[in-house]
């Protein structure tokens, strides 16, 4: 009995050396592939590039009314706010104002929000679609405006890197809007990642 438990012994033994040798043969047979990896991260950045009013367009033999736009520049020289200042305006009086959005970053963009603030109200707006404003707090609405997409400027749905769309503020001076007074309203357009607006 005893040697047959030696013949055991010694078959589990050399059983376990040679799965050893064959373990030790298997791992040094092995390599490490590796992958270095660097990511560099794009950047969203928007601004006017062009600017207009079709005021003398409009009304080319009535020439009272004066339309004023000016830029304001933040960091490296990017215009990112438009001031428009109409001047003697009248009742039914009209006008449009033309902004082209330049994609200036590195990653496609799509037009978050629309919004039209003044004093404290922020109103968000859509696009084709009017929108009354009291600007002076009577319970008269004072202008309506209208913010769309210009026809030869973009369809409106993603802005490429490198590629533009151009939007159209129409502002319509309403019959309850006072004489001798001025009037002071911001559009605010937000652009984000393309893939981050629905």
């Amino acid at each position: 009995m005893a040697s047959r438990l030696q013949k055991s012994v010694l078959l589990a033994a050399t059983f376990l050396i040679l799965a050893t040798v064959v373990g030790a043969a298997f791992a040094m047979w092995s390599e490490t592939l590796r992958i270095n990896i660097i990511v560099v991260t794009g950047e969203v950045d928007v601004e006017w590039s062009d600017y207009w009013h079709n005021d003398t367009y409009e009304k080319p033999d009535l020439d009272v009314t004066t339309v004023n736009i000016t830029e304001e520049e933040y960091e490296d020289s990017e215009v990112i706010k438009l001031k428009v200042e109409i001047n003697n305006a009248y009742p039914c009086y009209k006008v449009a104002i033309f902004g082209v959005v330049d994609n200036i970053g590195t990653i496609p963009v799509k037009r978050e929000s629309a919004k039209i603030i003044y004093d404290a109200t922020e109103k968000e707006i859509d696009l084709d679609t009017w929108y009354q404003l009291d600007l002076n707090n009577d319970n008269l609405s004072d202008i309506e405006v209208l913010l769309k997409l210009y026809e030869d400027g973009g369809d409106g749905s993603q802005i490429d890197p490198g590629y533009n769309d151009t939007y159209m503020l129409v502002i319509h001076v309403l019959q309850e809007a006072l004489e001798n007074h001025t009037y002071t309203f911001e559009l605010q357009l937000t652009f984000a990642q393309w893939n981050e607006v629905e």
